[in-house]
């Protein structure tokens, strides 16, 4: 791959937006909005009581949320297409990007495995027993893989809009370089903190509707 300039993707992002704003809007309104606002009706599946319904529903969110970053990037990268066609793509590439997500999820606590059991051996970090919270070195080491999975599949996701192949393609074809990385790790980190703030949102909507009053003062560190 090319280097890539972080400034020059955000200079041709905002081109971008300014001329097909209306498309991109469209394809976030249907794949985005209208799913979360279901989500906000059926209810959080959070809690003992925690309907089927909700869990089916939220896969089913988590499901189409990845087909609108795809049909997004479809639209961004080109050549020109309707919002149909870029919707169409997002779900036509949906299982293999799912496959590589689980995928990539598999060899993520395979390294983590490879890196932990040594540096326990070691006595360099601790191995928590079951129950107990994990140590501050391996939360560490966690946190660090997890961001470059994240960054490294989130580059997977405009190769699904724009090429061919399955779960293993697209986890080949978005290694990258680093520079390519870092970009996918910032988007990461943008879109993550998104997230967390209207999940946040929806829930306390979803509370305030169903009558449950304020938030706690805080929730358990270890479940026990």
């Amino acid at each position: 791959m090319r280097r890539v300039s972080i400034s020059a993707a955000w200079d041709e992002s905002k081109a971008i937006i300014a001329r097909d704003g209306k498309l991109l809007a469209a394809v976030a309104l249907a794949l985005v909005a209208l799913p979360q606002a279901v989500m906000a009706v059926v209810g959080l599946p959070v809690g003992p009581e925690a309907k089927p319904l909700s869990s089916l529903m939220y896969l089913a969110v988590i499901l189409i949320g990845l087909a609108a970053q795809v049909a997004l990037n479809r639209l961004a990268i080109g050549p020109s297409t309707t919002v149909g066609g870029a919707i169409g793509r997002g779900f036509a590439r949906l299982l293999p990007l799912f496959a590589a997500f689980v995928l990539f999820g598999i060899v993520l606590v395979l390294i983590l495995m490879l890196i932990a059991i040594p540096l326990a051996g070691a006595g360099l970090i601790s191995i928590p027993a079951p129950g107990q919270p994990p140590s501050p070195s391996l939360i560490l080491i966690m946190l660090v893989l997890l961001a470059a999975g994240f960054a490294i599949f989130q580059l997977a996701i405009p190769v699904a809009a724009v090429e061919a192949g399955g779960p293993i393609r697209l986890l080949k074809r978005s290694a990258g370089t680093m520079s390519a990385l870092l970009l996918g790790l910032i988007a990461g980190v943008v879109q993550a903190a998104f997230t967390v703030v209207s999940a946040v949102m929806l829930a306390r909507i979803y509370g305030q509707l169903a009558g449950r009053g304020e938030t706690e003062s805080g929730v358990p560190i270890t479940g026990i």
